[in-house]
């Protein structure tokens, strides 16, 4: 009998046809060889559709909170003023696509970049952030949260965030970091860090996580050893470790975690590339001397030195009461047009613009998927009284219909995917569930979206829940 197990395996993983037709052998009376020829013919299907590997890495910028659709890059010219809003919409370099006047820089870069404006889901459950969050960042629909809808902390039966599938599936070399979170904790009331961890993969593949304000210098005394520490004398203990785990007196993730660490301490790569200082004043000034602006820029850095997945996340939390300045939330239940005009907008137009410019020119582009997207958008008629407390001005949460923003990583600038309605309320073509654009993702950086790992249970789980590559993205 022939058997795979889908929990060992740090390369290519094995698909749910895979095990189909392993399961099947003994019916058909296939032999060793055939089985092989079969596995093999599994693992290639994924790269005959187009765009499969194209992406080396991947930059995902996480607006939690979510801006509005409408208001930013969907915007409803012709709706009543009650859906349409405040802003007029800008033409961009790209004959018949238009932006909300929110975003002159990017409109400057739309030859780059695709906008997804077909976006849409009916959650399980309430329409609140953190739902919403868990299924963009896990591919999975949430079942870990509390009777209300709220958010529970994270645990080790979590499953795991796309970034550590990313860095199980697509580890980088020695001495780079496979998955790094940036800009601000991903919060949903007083719950942290939903959707952003490992879970059942095991400590060794969460993200490396820099908070700091990268407008200032940043703490890197994690990517640098004690003075009385040396390079031998710590791998010696690891080795220790290594040692125990092998006669069962150590966790499971003690080897993976602590070779990571090693490899990123023997490497000077890790800790230069958030030396901020390196970069010339005009350069940090493109992106705007802002958390957010500055992090991307990191972002940047990081991907030039081997990264596969960096996610920078927006630092105010997803329920946050928008405020005034450059790190207030995108979660305008009220407000929404100064907030969005005079803060956050700008803040975003600039560091996102900034960053594909920054990246075409260093011929990075090509080989780095880039996605800025919220957990949803926003309601498309103004202030209308909800459960959700909406004020004057404001817009509320709205899973129904939303845009992100795609570039580089082999999907082609100048085009918009999908259509909403006339209102902005809902997919009218080519629609696409938030399950279907994260296998998308995986199949750019080379990676099945059939791939399959185990549970707390020992179940096996499709590393998205369902969803296929988006047809005609590439």
């Amino acid at each position: 009998m022939l058997s795979i197990d889908l929990h060992q395996r740090s390369g290519n993983a094995v698909s749910r046809r895979e095990l189909l037709q392993v399961g099947a052998v003994g019916l058909l009376g296939l032999n060793l060889p055939d089985v092989l020829s079969y596995k093999a013919r599994a693992q290639s299907a994924a790269s005959r559709v187009p765009g499969f590997g194209r992406a080396e890495s991947l930059i995902f910028l996480y607006l939690q909170g979510s801006p509005s659709h409408i208001d930013v890059w969907d915007p409803k010219p012709d709706a009543p003023v009650e859906y349409r809003g405040e802003f007029e919409p800008i033409v961009t370099t790209v004959p018949g696509m238009i932006l909300s006047e929110t975003l002159p820089r990017l409109a400057q870069q739309a030859q780059r970049f695709t906008l997804v404006r077909s976006l849409g889901v009916k959650p399980r459950g309430l329409t609140n952030h953190g739902a919403a969050i868990y299924m963009l960042m896990t591919g999975y629909d949430p079942s870990n949260f509390s009777p209300t809808g709220l958010a529970v902390p994270p645990s080790r039966e979590d499953l795991p965030s796309i970034g550590s599938l990313v860095a199980r599936y697509r580890p980088t070399d020695r001495g780079a970091m496979s998955y790094v979170a940036l800009g601000g904790p991903v919060r949903e009331g007083s719950v942290t860090g939903v959707g952003q961890f490992a879970g059942v993969l095991g400590g060794a593949y969460h993200p490396y996580q820099m908070y700091d304000d990268a407008t200032g210098p940043l703490r890197l005394e994690s990517l640098t050893l004690p003075p009385d520490i040396t390079l031998g004398r710590l791998q010696a203990r690891i080795d220790l470790r290594s040692r125990l785990r092998s006669i069962n007196l150590g966790p499971a993730d003690f080897d993976g975690y602590y070779q990571q660490a090693f490899s990123l301490l023997e490497s000077a790569r890790a800790a230069r590339a958030f030396r901020l200082d390196l970069e010339a004043t005009s350069m940090r000034e493109s992106y705007g001397r802002t958390k957010f602006g500055q992090s991307c820029l990191l972002a940047r850095r990081l991907i030039e030195r081997g990264s596969r997945f960096v996610q920078v996340n927006w630092p105010a939390g997803s329920d946050t009461e928008p405020v005034a300045g450059p790190d207030g939330s995108w979660d305008t239940h009220r407000n929404n047009f100064p907030m969005l005009r005079d803060w956050r907008c700008p803040v975003f137009d600039r560091a996102l613009a900034a960053l594909l410019e920054d990246l075409s020119a260093r011929g990075l582009l090509e080989r780095t998927l880039v996605v800025a997207i919220g957990e949803f958008g926003r309601s498309p008629r103004i202030g209308a009284p909800t459960t959700n407390n909406v004020g004057p001005g404001g817009r509320d949460h709205w899973p129904a219909c939303y845009t992100c923003l795609l570039a580089g990583g082999g999907v082609p600038g100048g085009q918009v995917y999908g259509a909403s309605d006339r209102h902005g309320a809902y997919p009218e073509r080519q629609p696409v569930h938030p399950y279907d654009l994260l296998a998308t993702l995986y199949h750019a950086l080379g990676i099945d979206c059939d791939t399959m790992y185990r549970d707390h249970l020992n179940r096996p789980r499709r590393i998205v829940e369902h969803g296929n590559v988006m047809p005609g993205l590439f």
